[in-house]
């Protein structure tokens, strides 16, 4: 890695990348202990900053137009490509109302995060009803922070099929022999990366419901799925998926992931940031 290199990080103007839990907060902690300057461009109406690097970091689902002005002032920027992470825009699994499927379904945000993010940009905006939690009938619901699960798509109440903030998907879980739930998670920078699983007892897992986490070969994530990371040109990110009788299952894609949540940082999440942080090396090579 080159010492003398300077990044610099777009967020949106939303954003609070500094002391945050950002995976890529992590690793611009170790990027400059090996003297790499990091500079942050929080929005886009601001003086840009000169570097040799630009991470696209914009914890939103779809990138604004305004920002992707900035793309022309760097000489490469990472993730530049991966502009809309909607579930419209990568998932296989969404199903209509009467398309012949009968098996069990969850709904969720068409926006990434529980469309949690966009509702503190309308907030930002002056939207004050943003921030208010009242019942609202599906066909408004616009975030959500829990992804219910069907039984069957005759089940799913009528407003959600008629919001087009909503998707209907394939419910599809991985299961280990002992009949717990398995969650893959692929984690990637450049040309790194760590694989694991999360292992739950709840069908939908969550950090809050984590059993244990059981690292694997990042040699094994399925060409399939690799092949979506190429389509989409994610150059960092983390994609979350599953095994389902014997086929992947793609369920999210992000390129903000955060870092673990405990306050003290583990020997294995130090290990996994300078893995990925080396992934760097790989941009560095382009130049």
């Amino acid at each position: 890695m080159v010492s003398s290199l300077r990044i610099a990080v777009i967020t949106h103007e939303i954003d609070e990348f500094k002391d945050s839990n950002y995976l890529l907060s992590h690793l611009s902690r170790v990027w400059q202990r090996d003297g790499v300057k990091i500079v942050i461009v929080k929005g886009v109406n601001q003086e840009l900053p000169a570097a040799d690097h630009d991470i696209l970091h914009t914890d939103i689902t779809a990138v604004h137009e305004d920002y992707t002005r900035i793309f022309s002032h760097y000489p490469l920027v990472i993730n530049s490509s991966v502009r809309d992470i909607s579930k419209t825009v990568f998932s296989d699994l969404i199903v209509a109302k009467n398309d012949g499927y009968t098996g069990k379904v969850i709904v969720k945000t068409n926006a990434n995060f529980g469309g949690m993010r966009e509702r503190q940009e309308k907030f930002n905006d002056g939207d004050w009803q943003s921030t208010i939690d009242i019942q609202r009938p599906w066909r408004r619901v616009e975030w959500m922070e829990e992804y219910p699960v069907f039984d069957s798509p005759s089940d799913v109440p009528t407003g959600v099929w008629r919001n087009d903030k909503l998707v209907v998907e394939k419910f599809l879980p991985e299961q280990n022999a002992q009949g717990e739930y398995l969650l893959k998670v692929w984690v990637f920078f450049g040309d790194q990366g760590i694989y694991y699983q999360c292992v739950s007892t709840d069908p939908v897992i969550k950090s809050r419901n984590l059993i244990r986490r059981e690292f694997l070969d990042v040699n094994d994530v399925p060409e399939s799925i690799r092949q979506v990371r190429a389509k989409m040109g994610f150059d960092y990110g983390k994609f979350d998926f599953a095994i389902h009788q014997g086929e992947p299952v793609l369920y999210d894609v992000n390129r903000t992931p955060g870092g673990p949540k405990q306050a003290v940082v583990s020997e294995t999440a130090e290990r996994s940031y300078r893995i990925l942080s080396s992934g760097l090396d790989s941009f560095i090579n382009q130049l």
